[in-house]
């Protein structure tokens, strides 16, 4: 028996809450066909109307499907894109949602995934602990960040509403990318200032978890200049190349919450690290934000101390709610 059966289950019963006479859609690509089939297999044997659909594999996170794809995207119930990018921030996945497809993002697996790591988790008590953390920053006003390595940013978030991503989609409309479990929240735009240390992990090919600190310096809520080692240059160039001053807008702040999740180099699993923060860099339009931009770079930090209005929710990557 394949190992990746217990991840696959994992993903179609939990956090897919696929029932059987349902429509499911598995979208891929090429890179990616292997997991997917796996996938497709589960929903079947949860007596699941499943249809897997190859696509061409898109150049950037948020970049949209085909309109091929697009259009069979309204006739689902749900909903796995197994893809090499993310969808999540594509206007497609946005208008699936709205017409009620429930919306698993996979992104960057790897069969590892569905072995070992992050699905593991207690996915039910950790969405209610995001859902907490949720309300605690719905309610705020001014967020500040800090960290033993020197990251000091704050940034307005008034009038903003958090979002818990716990992992689960089991209501219509409802987006989640398992096994990333956080709570996360579109910063004001203008409103960033201060320095970010970066030394988790960017998630972008040719980059992932970093061997050296990358700082980013922000000013009226823009990075203004990205400095450090070879990721840095690596990374100032693919902002650069996009051509979009969109993508230097800090876009969105999370907060993993997946005891289980490890710094790897999957975005999905990446972002949802315990103990971890990070910034999304560029687009934040489907976040409750303003900015539409080519690109959306999560960029992940350990060990922050967090403050809302003020009061103290976590201290050196501990969560104090």
């Amino acid at each position: 028996m394949h190992e990746e059966i217990k991840g696959s289950r994992i993903l179609v019963e939990t956090c897919g809450n696929v029932k059987k006479g349902e429509n499911v859609l598995v979208i891929t690509d090429s890179e990616n066909t292997s997991i997917a089939e796996f996938i497709c297999d589960m929903s079947v044997a949860f007596g699941a109307e499943t249809v897997m659909i190859t696509m061409t594999s898109r150049s950037n996170h948020g970049e949209d499907p085909p309109g091929t794809v697009s259009a069979a995207l309204l006739q689902a119930d749900i909903v796995f894109a197994v893809t090499t990018f993310s969808l999540f921030h594509s206007s497609a996945r946005i208008k699936a949602c709205e017409n009620g497809a429930r919306w698993v993002n996979m992104a960057g697996y790897t069969r590892d995934m569905l072995k070992r790591g992050g699905l593991m988790v207690d996915f039910k008590k950790q969405r209610v602990l995001a859902e907490k953390l949720a309300r605690v920053l719905s309610e705020g006003k001014v967020v500040r960040v800090t960290t033993e390595k020197g990251t000091d940013i704050s940034f307005s978030i008034e009038g903003r509403e958090a979002i818990p991503e716990g992992g689960i989609s089991d209501r219509p409309g409802m987006v989640n990318s398992p096994p990333d479990i956080e709570t996360c929240i579109a910063p004001v735009e203008g409103t960033a200032q201060g320095m970010v240390v970066i030394d988790g992990s960017i998630v972008q090919p040719g980059l992932g978890p970093v061997e050296n600190d990358v700082i980013l310096t922000v000013k009226d809520g823009l990075v203004s200049d990205v400095s450090g080692g070879k990721e840095a240059a690596v990374f100032s160039q693919m902002l650069e190349s996009a051509a979009d001053r969109g993508v230097y807008n800090i876009g969105e702040f999370g907060i993993g919450l997946n005891p289980e999740c490890r710094l790897c180099g999957s975005m999905l699993e990446d972002e949802g690290v315990y103990s971890t923060a990070h910034f999304g860099i560029g687009d934040n339009h489907t976040m409750g934000g303003t900015v539409e931009a080519a690109m959306h770079t999560d960029s992940i930090f350990w060990k922050p101390s967090i403050f809302v209005d003020n009061n103290k929710i976590m201290d050196s990557g501990n969560l104090l709610i």
